[in-house]
Formats: structure tokens, sequence, C-alpha cells
């Protein structure tokens, strides 16, 4: 079940045009739906949108506002079955949406877009595709897979992290599980809030790994950069592995 508010019929800019997304042209209209429904997973679909997702420990209902930019409301783009959001991009020709949603807190994120930026705030597991795109996922209760052709990818939070780009940086902060991280193009940046595995290689960037003291296992390599191992013990038969690799880049492992 849900309910739905029209909140605002946005002034046209001046000239009678407004470029939104996708290309889209014409008003931008605002509106705000609640599903009542549980929703238990959120799945991306559809060709541009900007997506943020927050999950809140107070919510019981789900609130979806959608910002539409073109010269009508396009009706619905989004459907609900079986505790299932699934939100699109596909609302007709010279018409963009974008998508704010708040629901309840470790909600799972799934699904692939062709462009667009993704903020994900206290969600749950994550696996997602875009072709271009930055993705931002904040303080998750799951694991976090996300694969990008082109954009930045960052993930913050205690969560077991994989990211896969093409070209772009890739950060992870305080994570708490294994973090796999490749690119072929952009700087890898990983800190890692307990002893675990990490595995980070880039073909053209440089990679620095920030773990907490102990004992690794140590694999690293450069063909043109420096290499730096400091602040840690390095023990061929330690449980966990640190596996470090640029082509033509430096790389940094850091104990502290």
């Amino acid at each position: 079940m849900s309910r739905r508010v029209a909140l605002i019929l946005a002034a046209v800019t001046v000239g009678g045009t407004l470029a939104g997304c996708d290309g889209a042209v014409g008003a931008r209209l605002t509106f705000e739906d609640t599903e009542t429904v549980k929703i238990n997973e959120i799945v991306l679909s559809g060709r541009h949108s900007d997506v943020r997702i927050t999950g809140s420990e107070t919510a019981t209902e789900t609130t979806i506002r959608r910002i539409i930019t073109g010269d009508s409301d396009p009706g619905t783009t989004y459907q609900q079955k079986d505790g299932v959001l699934t939100l699109t991009s596909d609302c007709g020709p010279d018409c963009g949406v974008d998508y704010e949603i708040t629901a309840p807190a470790a909600v799972s994120v799934r699904g692939e877009l062709t462009s667009g930026d993704v903020g994900l705030i206290g969600v749950g597991p994550v696996d997602i595709r875009l072709t271009s795109g930055d993705v931002m996922v904040d303080h998750g209760t799951g694991p976090v897979k996300v694969r990008a052709t082109s954009g930045d990818l960052n993930v913050v939070g205690r969560s077991e992290v994989t990211l896969d780009a093409q070209s772009g940086d890739l950060g992870v902060l305080n994570a708490a599980g294994p973090v796999t991280v490749r690119t072929t193009s952009g700087d890898i940046d990983v800190q890692l809030a307990e002893v675990n595995s990490v595995t980070a290689a880039a073909t053209n960037g440089d990679v620095q790994v920030m773990v907490p003291p102990g004992a690794y296992q140590v694999r690293t390599g450069s063909s043109s950069g420096d290499r730096e191992v400091v602040g840690i013990t390095e023990d061929a038969k330690a449980t966990h592995v640190l596996d470090v690799h640029t082509r033509a880049g430096d790389v940094s492992i850091i104990g502290g």
C-alpha cells in the first residue's frame, strides 16, 4: 500500500526550460510517496538516475521522493512487490527521474544503472553495477560489492568490501571484513579497522593500504614506482594476506 503527495511544481527556468537528468528539458516536478509495506530490498534499474538511499533505525515505512524533469508527470516510476522496491529511470522521452529514499535500516540494495551517482547510508548488503557514475556507501551493515566502468567508488564502515573499476579512484575506510579492490586507472586507498586481508591492484595508480599492527603475509610489487612497508610484521605463515600491486605507481603498506 502506498500514499502519494505532490510536493512541488517547481518554476520553469528563464526561457521556459530546465535541463535535467539524462538531457531532459522542461519543468521540474517533485513527488513524495510512502510505502507502508516493509521494504526489505531495493533494486536499481534503468539508464540514468541519481539515487540516494538512507536506512533509518526509526523508519517503519519507506519514503520515496522522486525528482522528475520533463514536460509532464510520467506517473509511477517504481514498483513494489513482496517487499521488493524496484526503481526505474525510464520515464519516457525527454524525461529523467532521480530518487531520494528513506527506508528501514539494513535494507539491501542491488541492481544496475547505465549512469548516475549513488549514495547509500545505513543500508544492508550492496551489490550494484554502473557504467558511469560515482558511488558512496557509508556505514552499511552487510557486504558491499560495486562495479563500475568509470567512476570513483568509496566505502566507509565495517563491511566486507569488493570494488572494481576500469577508471576511477577507490577508497575504503574503517573496513572490518576482507577488502578486494581493483582499478585499471586510478589511485587506491584502503584503511582497515581490524586485522584482515587486503587485495589491492591498480594498473596505473598509487596504492596505499593502512592496517592495524600485526603479522601479515605481504605480497607487493610495482613495475615503476617505490615500495614501502612499515609498522607491521612480515610473516610468510600469517593468516592474513596483504596482496598489493600496481604496474605504474607507488605501493605503501603502513601499520599503525
